[in-house]
């Protein structure tokens, strides 16, 4: 009984051991660009010595790939759940009667992933020493997502669509950092402020979409008119 008690106990050891090295190295990234750490700095900062990082990864590269990898196969697997909780598409004809305008599960997925994920987010978001093949593997998801919500909502794969899918990636990572960033104690927003804040721009992109498809020769002219026009003289 005693060996076979035995074997449970290594294996949570060893991966206690692994995640020590990977929040040693997560928390030099905050002060030092990921790529230009040491291996002898992380065994330093995780208390192992060098044979110990080894038995788990091959380099820092490897390492970071592990890393990288285990979060963007568990937020590909957050957004493949959350859309099956979406709603049916709305199609332009019915969207006044059957358009919800709640904010989708899908925001909140996100910042909630970001939130359990904090350490890993804030080192390999950060714009000064972060990886930025990471920000660039983690686009396409974030894309996917927009499109497959943006195709509920019923709106047009058009040119306006393809602004706003690239701006809205942006204010993903862009409230992400800010929200990651703010001390816990002095936290500025919660996750239904921010997801709140990210289903405004989708509501009035939506709106956008509606005046355009209404008549695109008006909504030209009123959006290519100065604000000044307005003004009385």
């Amino acid at each position: 009984m005693a060996k076979a008690s035995a074997a449970p106990h290594r294996t949570n050891k060893s991966e206690q051991t692994r995640e020590r090295i990977i929040e040693s190295y997560l928390t030099l990234i905050r002060e030092k660009k990921w790529d230009k750490i040491s291996v002898i700095e992380i065994c330093r900062q995780s208390d192992i010595t060098r044979g110990t990082f080894y038995q788990y990864f091959s380099d820092i590269y490897d390492m970071m790939e592990q890393i990288e990898t285990s979060l963007l196969t568990e937020l590909s697997n957050r957004f493949a759940s959350s859309r099956r909780q979406s709603q049916l598409p709305v199609s332009t004809e019915t969207f006044f009667t059957n358009f919800n305008p709640a904010p989708p599960e899908i925001f909140l997925t996100w910042f909630e992933f970001c939130r359990n994920h904090k350490q890993a987010m804030m080192a390999l978001l950060d714009r000064k020493n972060g990886d930025t093949y990471f920000v660039k593997r983690l686009k396409p998801l974030i894309s996917s997502y927009i499109q497959d919500m943006m195709d509920r909502d019923g709106v047009p794969r058009d040119e306006l669509r393809s602004h706003f899918v690239d701006i809205f990636i942006e204010l993903h990572f862009l409230s992400a950092q800010t929200w990651l960033d703010s001390d816990d104690s002095m936290e500025i927003m919660d996750i239904d402020d921010i997801v709140n804040l990210l289903n405004v721009m989708r509501v009035g992109a939506l709106y956008m979409s509606l005046k355009h498809r209404e008549d695109p020769e008006r909504f030209d002219e009123v959006m290519h008119t100065h604000p000044r026009d307005h003004k009385e003289a």
